[in-house]
């Protein structure tokens, strides 16, 4: 995939983002900390709009080999309509809400023996 080129945001746009950006990443060390929240959407949507904001951010996130498959699976989703992309994610945060408790059962029964 072709890394795209990076064109920079007007400044009430940057700050709006950068904003965003800092509760993305706030939320993201939560998830990893509480695993009820799904910690690395956040942590990858604070890197994707981190894209849009700096140059160097951008080449750095192309740079990765992670970045760009999440960044496909991305854009291959952008034909959906906007109900059907509300219903993508919700059913995404109820496979991590499931696997949480499965995880989280497993530690128990760990625990317990």
């Amino acid at each position: 995939m072709p890394v795209p080129p990076f064109r920079p945001l007007p400044l009430y746009a940057k700050v709006i983002a950068l904003v965003l950006i800092a509760g993305f990443v706030v939320i993201g060390i939560i998830g990893i900390l509480l695993p009820v929240i799904p910690g690395v959407l956040f942590l990858f949507l604070a890197a994707l709009m981190a894209t849009r904001v700096s140059r160097r951010a951008s080449a750095a996130a192309h740079s990765s080999p992670w970045f760009r498959e999440q960044l496909r699976q991305w854009r291959a989703s952008s034909h959906l309509s906007a109900g059907h992309k509300v219903k993508l994610s919700l059913l995404i945060v109820a496979r991590a809400f499931v696997g949480t408790i499965r995880a989280g059962l497993n530690l128990l029964r760990r625990v317990s023996r």
